[in-house]
């Protein structure tokens, strides 16, 4: 008798990103696909396509590298949930224009979305076509990053780091739309989507809160570690009125 292998949905999701320059790997992070109108976007950080700090404009590695590609992880169509294939996605076109559309608050929103090319063979699994129910997170609620630290994940399925909600979710950090998680945190979970997961009688209940982008003030294992999420809100925002670099 044959078992069936489940999978939440929500897993599905979350995917493992490489940046690369050249083909060199530069940096891990993980990144999730938005859909509107029939056009599909990878969803991710502004610091993971360009190598930078959002804040300051300085490299985040010390060989000052600034990714040309990135490398997906996508699901096969025909194929049992999970089994997925590395696509390459470029982020600049030929004239080194960077490709991705950035919030019309850049450069404080650490979010952008890639407009993706058709994928056939392909099965994207965007995150706003899974059942949610909008609601805003309280404060003290537990949450779920949904991502790859240290590139590290289940077959090439993401990690769900459990954060508490530190912050009010309505309340904007330094005039921007996000707020802080309380959670240790690694490398390679920026870009990851976050979410609420109720459970009841019938079933889980999810819904999406946002874009993790990294944490703040916990240079050793021994301070505070707090996250910055995006609120989901953002998303629509890049997709609709977003810009390119120039």
């Amino acid at each position: 008798m044959s078992s069936v292998t489940q999978i939440d949905e929500y897993s599905l999701a979350a995917k493992p990103l490489e940046m690369r320059f050249r083909g060199t790997p530069l940096a891990q992070g993980t990144g999730f696909i938005w859909r509107v109108n029939g056009r599909a976007f990878l969803v991710t950080c502004w610091h993971n396509v360009t190598g930078k700090n959002p804040t300051t404009g300085k490299h985040l590695s010390c060989h000052a590298g600034e990714p040309d590609e990135v490398m997906i992880q996508l699901d096969l169509a025909g194929s049992s949930p999970g089994t997925r294939r590395a696509v390459k996605l470029p982020l600049l076109n030929a004239d080194g224009v960077p490709l991705w559309l950035e919030h019309p608050l850049m450069p404080a929103v650490d979010v952008v979305a890639l407009p993706l090319p058709e994928m056939p063979g392909t099965v994207l699994n965007p995150i706003n076509e899974m059942p949610s129910n909008p609601a805003s997170p309280p404060i003290g609620y537990d949450a779920f990053i949904l991502g790859y630290p240290f590139g590290i994940g289940v077959s090439t399925l993401p990690i769900w780091k459990r954060a508490s909600v530190a912050s009010e979710p309505s309340i904007p950090i330094n005039g921007q739309p996000c707020f802080y998680v309380d959670t240790a945190s690694r490398p390679g979970m920026s870009g990851s989507p976050v979410i609420l997961r109720h459970r009841y009688a019938i079933g889980p209940s999810t819904t999406f809160v946002g874009v993790y982008s990294g944490r703040v003030g916990a240079d050793d294992e021994l301070q505070a570690q707090l996250g910055i999420v995006w609120r989901a809100e953002v998303i629509d925002q890049i997709v609709n009125g977003g810009r390119r670099l120039r």
